[in-house]
């Protein structure tokens, strides 16, 4: 009797602790805690697909984690809109983006990101040739742990690029934006989100005009 009162109470007590070790809400940091968006890495050596939708293109971004503070990847856009301006024109891009968390505290996380790459716009009747940009943009983001599927993000980025070919020229841009990202609960390894940013873009050619600059799109994130 002894005996299968303690296997009982053994039991028990091991149903209660994984129902307790799943009702805890995941950490940052922790191998459940990922994002492509709103400042966090996708966990250490874990694998991610990112896939955006809007202006000024179709991107797709592969994401592999370094550590539970960075991971790098790959990025290939294909664009329909000239260098994040309202004015159109085809082309395609290709990224090497790199991702950094520099500090965490509870639900807050700032991170930095480097995408350093290439883009290639079609000669048309307005240039007359091919555009070569080598592009560096640069950015910090704030993202917030709002609900344990829910995260926020405040964003600035300092978009630069060096136009090679036809006249030379160097174009600067700063855009401040927000991210929204949500965990879907069925399948924690699927996020849907939202990425915006606004701001001027400047070049370095005499008596050229200031644009305004922006991107809007919808982003899916899946972790494998």
């Amino acid at each position: 009797m002894t005996r299968t009162c303690a296997a009982v109470l053994a039991l028990a007590l091991t149903v209660f602790a994984a129902r307790t070790a799943a009702a805890q809400p995941v950490t940052a940091g922790s191998p459940g805690h990922w994002s492509v968006a709103t400042g966090e890495t996708v966990s250490p050596s874990a694998d991610a697909f990112r896939f955006d939708l809007g202006w000024p293109g179709v991107g797709f971004t592969y994401l592999h984690g370094l550590s539970d503070r960075t991971d790098m990847g790959v990025q290939f856009d294909l664009l329909y809109g000239w260098e994040n301006t309202n004015r159109s024109k085809f082309g395609f891009g290709f990224g090497v983006p790199l991702r950094l968390v520099v500090n965490r505290k509870d639900k807050v996380t700032i991170g930095l990101h480097i995408d350093p790459g290439i883009r290639v716009y079609t000669g048309d009747n307005v240039t007359g040739g091919t555009d070569f940009f080598l592009r560096f943009p640069v950015g910090g983001i704030l993202g917030i742990q709002v609900t344990p599927e829910l995260r926020l993000a405040a964003t600035i980025d300092l978009n630069m690029a060096i136009q090679l070919t036809n006249t030379a020229f160097f174009e600067v841009g700063p855009q401040f934006g927000f991210d929204a990202e949500y965990a879907v609960p069925s399948d924690r390894n699927l996020h849907l989100g939202i990425n915006a940013r606004f701001g001027p873009q400047f070049y370095s050619l005499s008596n050229s005009q200031t644009d305004f600059a922006f991107t809007t799109e919808l982003v899916v994130g899946y972790r494998l």
